[in-house]
């Protein structure tokens, strides 16, 4: 039986497809709409870091330690404390910024005026109440005492004493009606000067045209009466004692001459403090007899216990 005779395969086309040249659109949608994305996304970063870099810089920091919100200050004095303690390139600068440092004194010694004036009306007030918790009244200052505080922490991180002479006001204030509060601040207030005697000593790693731009600024603004310019002064001569010729000495801030009468604080743990704070302010001839005095101490005085919820 004869088998049908297979039929041959379809012959297939040889030639190549068509070619056209590729449409707008199709350009569009293969270059240009990534190439749009791209760029929103560059643009989305670089306005990102503009921020951010604008939150770290010291003009917005003062501006908002200006700010009639007091939650706006009491955050820019926290987050101010914290980014100083850092160690990158620009809080460096900073830390060396005579300029900053100075606007700062001038903000926290405004700060230190307003609570010592609230200090005083709030106590008279205390003092007329009748209630059995009058006391908790002090609460309403702890956001103001806290602006402080962090303020003075964060002139403690500075290569520079222009802070200095604020800190001491800081420390001498023993006559608040806020037994307390005014402790607590005192403490804290000798932890920032402690660390600004240990700062200073990064001044000498600065280049040395930063620190003659120092100099020079600081000079500029130690002219004058103001409290502004002992302040300057009184940066010169910790970082030079020929910087101050002996006409302005009277305008400079010792730091341990202010220690020598905390030493006699009545309060012991302020007095341990202080003991610590000699070895990073004062030469031992001038501060010796106060060293003496605390190694001896038996312990007089009170032990003033600060507690949260007070």
């Amino acid at each position: 039986m004869d088998s049908a005779a297979p039929s041959d395969p379809p012959k297939s086309d040889a030639g190549l497809p068509p070619v056209q040249p590729p449409s707008g659109r199709f350009i569009a949608q293969l270059f240009v709409i990534p190439g749009l994305i791209i760029l929103v996304l560059v643009l989305v970063i670089l306005a990102a870091n503009f921020l951010v870099n604008r939150d770290q810089d010291p003009a917005h920091f003062l501006q908002r330690l200006d700010s009639e919100n007091a939650d706006i200050r009491w955050r820019a004095a926290n987050d101010l404390a914290q980014v100083l303690k850092r160690g990158e390139p620009a809080t460096l600068r900073w830390k060396a910024d005579p300029g900053f440092a100075l606007d700062l004194a001038e903000r926290l010694d405004r700060a230190f005026q307003v609570l010592v004036e609230d200090e005083k009306l709030l106590g008279a007030r205390i003092a007329k109440s009748t209630d059995k918790d009058r006391h908790l009244q002090w609460r309403k200052l702890r956001s103001q005492r806290d602006h402080v505080s962090f303020l003075a922490a964060a002139l403690g991180e500075f290569h520079i004493a222009a802070g200095a002479p604020v800190l001491c006001e800081l420390l001498k204030h023993d006559n608040s009606p806020d037994l307390n509060g005014n402790t607590q601040q005192r403490r804290m207030t000798l932890w920032a000067l402690m660390n600004l005697g240990e700062n200073l000593k990064g001044y000498a790693k600065i280049p040395s045209e930063q620190q003659s731009a120092v100099v020079v600024t600081l000079k500029d603004a130690a002219t004058g009466k103001t409290s502004r310019a002992g302040w300057a002064r009184t940066a010169l001569h910790y970082i030079d004692k020929s910087n101050v010729s002996s006409r302005d000495m009277p305008f400079v801030v010792k730091v341990d001459e202010h220690l020598i009468a905390t030493a006699k604080a009545d309060d012991q743990f302020l007095r341990k403090l202080t003991a610590m704070s000699f070895n990073f302010w004062g030469e031992l001839g001038a501060v010796e007899g106060a060293l003496v005095d605390l190694s001896n101490d038996k312990g007089r005085g009170t032990l003033v216990r600060v507690e949260e919820n007070d």
